[in-house]
């Protein structure tokens, strides 16, 4: 028995050393850069050398480190050593070296090390507004001629709204598409107000460089109203909320001017509505001192919404057969409730919500995928956790408990995966994945104050920026290695190389849905390992599209971390 112990070990030892000979040492590791006392960790992948360097771009070394083995990651076929270079804190510009692999490209350790991307993060939205003219003078080169007007979208029979037609204006395209949805809008809107609820002083007027700047608003406030604004149009005469407004079939890689394919409002069912409502009610609340007549029509437009999924609690949304596009289907609505009586109850005081969540079980656990769906629980009792409210016995409580175990889960996590990030699970939108974890660990810190999960946070938003398998950062226009050819149809369209900045790429796809095997129409993939099922490729839909909801996330942790610079500088 001893001896095939000795046997096995042996072989594996020697798969090892064959694998790490077959395959290039690498760098992964945050192109943008580091806070000066945040942690500075960067992956070494296939080497062999056991110390690493940090050197300015003139190749002075300014700091010497030891690489600490962190054991060979299955899910991207690597063995793995970690360079912590956490000690330096000397801002300027670096290159990270190690012997036998190339040295990085220039970084930098400075204070608001995401000012930038955080401006352009948010600032992408205004680049995805549909119905409008995009104007050079705030897009730079970035800019078409204009936008779907949507005056005139038909009611399809789904609707339920009768005959006839009505304007639907405003509002963003969805993702790589030309489509708006109501149930995607919700957690996007969701995720975006609570970072101006938690840090409202975070986003000054004129920040972002859009056109409602100095009107004395935020500009994350007027850019969230965009899409409200669309939302409410969406809301039929009982209360319901219809599910998108979109085409029959997805378009081809055209301007969203040469698009003429007629529009509908589509479906109505409890998902949208419930979206509908809490998004609506924590508007409500987040608007109140900014636009009273505004806050007022959403949070009457809420409550009807709510009476009606209250009266129509499981009715499930399902494509007709005549409608192509995005189904987001959802059976399970017990999130959607959640959110909705959290952000009614804020924004009304009124006993029927509180009584709602007092008996109901808290809501508050992280789940991969389908953030749309997956995570809307999460956002309701964000906001219970950080209001000035009276909540019911034990409620704050029972909720914190549930953060601190769910953020300390994800910290284990951290620590035991080789490249030290939260999530090792790769599926549609797993950028997504990787940085509601992050949300998860700044709510924890923001309550806390301990600076673990600040540190965890930091950490994990390395991974979007370079410190993957992939190598790439996925934030468009930043990064040495940035993705280029995004699944979007603006970018695909507008014959300008670089792809609209700000937007967050989907991510490793272990099932890779579009893969040239699977549809003549797909892409093919490089690597399939999990952690490296990604390709730059404009026909990759299931790795390299760009979606509002994956965006969102990318905002609030900016935001949250330009927030706390100064614990980090």
């Amino acid at each position: 028995m001893k001896t095939d112990k000795f046997l096995l070990s042996l072989l594996l030892t020697l798969f090892i050393t064959v694998n790490i000979t077959a395959q290039k040492a690498e760098i992964r590791y945050n192109q943008i850069g580091y806070f000066p006392k945040g942690v500075k960790k960067a992956v070494v992948v296939n080497t062999g050398e056991k110390v690493f360097f940090v050197k300015t771009t003139r190749g002075e070394t300014v700091f010497k480190g030891k690489l600490k083995k962190a054991g060979f990651w299955d899910k991207s076929g690597e063995e793995v050593k970690i360079a912590d270079f956490s000690a330096f804190t000397t801002q300027g510009k670096y290159v990270l070296y190690v012997k036998d692999a190339p040295p990085t490209c220039p970084f930098e350790i400075k204070n608001n090390i995401y000012d930038d991307a955080f401006k352009v993060s948010l600032k992408s939205y205004y680049l995805i507004r549909a119905s409008m003219d995009i104007d050079e003078k705030y897009a730079g080169i970035y800019h078409r001629k204009e936008g779907h007007p949507d005056t005139l979208a038909y009611f399809h029979p789904s609707a339920q709204r009768g005959e006839g037609h009505a304007s639907s204006p405003k509002g963003w395209y969805d993702a790589g598409d030309y489509n708006k949805y109501v149930v995607n809008g919700g957690v996007t809107v969701g995720t975006l107000l609570a970072l101006a609820d938690i840090y409202p002083e975070l986003v000054d007027d004129g920040f972002s460089n859009i056109p409602e700047s100095g009107n004395g608003v935020s500009d994350l406030l007027d850019e969230v109203k965009y899409e409200l604004e669309w939302v409410l149009t969406m809301q039929t005469a009982d209360g319901a909320s219809n599910m998108k407004l979109t085409s029959k079939g997805f378009t081809g890689f055209i301007l969203p001017e040469k698009d003429k394919t007629e529009r509908y409002f589509v479906g109505k069912a409890t998902a949208p509505s419930l979206n509908f409502a809490a998004m609506m009610a924590m508007a409500a609340r987040i608007y109140k001192d900014v636009d009273s007549d505004f806050s007022n029509k959403c949070l009457a437009a809420a409550e009807r919404a709510w009476a009606w999924a209250e009266k129509n609690p499981n009715v499930v949304y399902k494509n007709p057969k005549d409608v192509k596009t995005g189904e987001y289907g959802d059976a399970d609505f017990k999130e959607e409730f959640w959110w909705a009586a959290s952000e009614l109850y804020l924004a009304s005081h009124k006993k029927q919500y509180e009584n709602y969540i007092a008996s109901h079980e808290p809501y508050m656990e992280f789940n991969v995928g389908e953030s749309w769906r997956v995570f809307l629980g999460n956002l309701g009792s964000f906001s219970l956790l950080i209001s000035n409210n009276r909540l019911p016995d034990n409620l704050q409580s029972k909720l914190q408990k549930k953060l601190y175990k769910t953020a300390d889960g994800l910290l284990k996590k951290l620590q035991s995966v080789p490249y030290r990030i939260p999530v090792d699970e790769f599926v549609w939108g797993s950028n997504s994945d990787i940085q509601n974890a992050a949300m998860m660990l700044a709510f924890a810190y923001k309550l806390s104050g301990d600076k673990k999960y600040l540190d965890g946070a930091v950490e994990t938003m390395d991974y979007i920026f370079g410190k993957n398998a992939t190598g790439y950062s996925f934030l468009t226009g930043f990064g040495c290695k940035r993705v280029k050819h995004v699944h979007n149809r603006i970018s695909g369209a507008d014959n300008i190389d670089e792809p609209l900045p700000g937007l967050v790429a989907g991510g490793p796809n272990n099932n890779r849905e579009d893969d040239i095997s699977k549809t003549k129409f797909g892409a093919e993939y490089p690597n399939k390992l999990p952690a490296k099922a990604y390709v730059d490729n404009q026909k990759s839909y299931a790795s390299n599209e760009t979606a509002i909801n994956w965006n969102a996330p990318a905002v609030f942790m900016l935001g949250f971390l330009e927030a706390n610079a100064s614990n980090l500088q």
